[in-house]
């Protein structure tokens, strides 16, 4: 499981990020607003997630958003911005 991470702060510019809509926030379970950072993620096996409370998805992103969240997430792996962190 690849893990982004969720704020409600305003990232800073120089990192690349989403604004994550009113609706899509409500979809996805999350307070207004929201942003995610996609310059790096947490890469974890399911099994293996003692940190999280569950893995039960609270919601889900439309299609749409899902596409432009990957699109970030291509242009910063193409431009060597893209970081992950393995965690055991």
């Amino acid at each position: 499981m690849f893990l982004f991470p969720l704020t409600s702060q305003k990232p800073d510019r120089s990192r690349p990020h989403l604004a994550i809509s009113e609706i899509e926030c409500r979809r996805g379970g999350l307070d207004y607003p929201s942003w995610l950072i996609l310059d790096e993620y947490n890469r974890v096996q399911v099994d293996e997630a003692y940190d999280l409370v569950t893995t039960t998805p609270i919601g889900a992103f439309s299609p749409a958003f899902v596409r432009k969240i990957a699109g970030v997430i291509k242009e910063t792996a193409a431009q060597r911005r893209l970081r992950g962190i393995v965690r055991k």
